[in-house]
């Protein structure tokens, strides 16, 4: 076994998961290690990928999270110890560089957020794969060596969409009535450490405005189960749906008229679809979202006075961004020759 890739949240799944058939075409044997954590494991079951469960949510305060981390950093090395060390770690995982460094192998972190805290990646040597928009000195004023960084041309997003036919992906059908525009509503990630309480004053403010909207359809996807009880506490003009099970993201996106988050992964996605993107993160936007601001792909509300700029009309969408279709390859390839082929040694 010579690669291991470990996931942790949903959106890990859609751009991590590709990296096992480019490593597997490199000749390489892979091993899947994925936290139980929301619908992680089940999007992993709906691909039939066989992969190791390993941990749980780590919980909301900075001392769950402490705990939760050196956890499952020591259940991910009991693992290895049954199954012989591998050869290098793919990852956006704290627990799993952690362990990686205990094992004596390289890790790779990919990274698109450069506000995200860096510290354990900085003390564990990892090198951070990052889109080539972000500037370098972003990472180097964090601590990173400058010898640990790994720019690629493109989007981690073209890794996502790397496999996916977009064009013949069927549009999900959500089987209600109403007429109004479909507006998916992804609320702020309130357990990750960089949420600032803004950015929930400011979806509350979001959601009660998108209720009164006698021509919109909140298509609501919760990042924690908890989240769903928000839509209890406005009067609907139309009914809104909250989806309780695990959609593929492809078609989740094509069905949609328009997509608000508070940043991550699904308002990027949504902005290399073309489908028209707003951002209500109230923490630092980095310099990825900054850069689809400037080709007018996501537009960055501020206060409810942005409201009335979100738009539906027809003809809003625009064509896919150009893919760079030797991504992943070009990656797997950077990523094997910084590895040495060492014999394995005890820890």
């Amino acid at each position: 076994m010579d690669v291991w890739i470990d996931i942790e949240n949903p959106p890990q799944v859609q751009y991590l998961l590709p990296f096992r058939a480019a490593f597997e075409n490199a000749g390489a044997d892979v091993v899947v290690t994925a936290r139980d954590h929301t619908v992680t494991l089940d999007l992993l079951r709906t691909q039939q990928i066989d992969f190791h469960s390993v941990g749980t949510a780590f919980g909301r305060r900075k001392v769950q999270k402490v705990r939760g981390l050196l956890d499952r950093s020591r259940q991910l090395l009991s693992l290895f110890d049954e199954l012989g060390r591998p050869r290098l770690l793919l990852a956006a995982s704290r627990p799993a560089a952690v362990a990686a460094r205990r094992l004596g192998i390289p890790s790779f972190v990919i990274s698109d957020y450069e506000y995200a805290s860096l510290v354990i990646y900085r003390l564990t040597g990892s090198y951070i794969l990052h889109p080539e928009v972000i500037r370098a000195d972003a990472f180097l004023r964090r601590g990173i060596r400058p010898d640990r960084l790994i720019a690629f041309s493109g989007l981690k997003e073209d890794i996502t969409f790397s496999t996916i036919d977009i064009e013949n992906c069927p549009a999900h059908d959500f089987g209600i009535k109403e007429e109004g525009a479909k507006v998916l509503f992804r609320p702020p990630a309130e357990d990750s450490h960089y949420y600032k309480h803004g950015s929930g004053v400011l979806a509350l403010a979001l959601l009660d405005h998108l209720s009164q909207r006698n021509d919109v359809v909140v298509i609501f996807t919760p990042r924690h189960p908890r989240q769903t009880e928000y839509l209890k506490r406005f009067t609907w003009k139309n009914r809104p749906i909250d989806l309780s099970r695990p959609i593929p993201f492809v078609p989740l996106l094509k069905a949609v008229d328009a997509v608000v988050s508070s940043g991550g992964t699904m308002i990027r996605e949504a902005a290399y679809l073309g489908i028209p993107a707003y951002s209500i993160l109230r923490s630092r936007i980095g310099g990825l979202d900054r850069h689809l601001e400037s080709l007018g792909r996501i537009r960055v509300l501020s206060s409810p006075e942005d409201f009335d700029e979100i738009t539906f009309r027809n003809g809003s969408r625009r064509p896919p961004m150009t893919r760079n279709s030797r991504i992943l390859p070009d990656l797997v390839e950077l990523m094997l020759e910084r590895t040495p082929i060492r014999p394995a040694r005890a820890r």
